[in-house]
């Protein structure tokens, strides 16, 4: 699989998950880096799982 097709996919989940939980914060302002990070943990820690 092409590296950067990965990396893309990668960051479009992240992004997915960041946002499910800024909606379920309710949506507040000013906190983007935080669940983004938050997101990000989330996303790698599921695909270590499934390897």
């Amino acid at each position: 699989m092409d590296k950067r097709f990965e990396k893309e996919e990668l960051l479009s989940c992240i992004k997915e998950k960041a946002k499910e939980l800024w909606e379920k914060d309710g949506c507040k302002s000013g906190r983007d880096f935080d669940y983004w990070l938050q997101a990000e943990k989330i996303v790698k820690g599921q695909m270590k799982k499934k390897l």
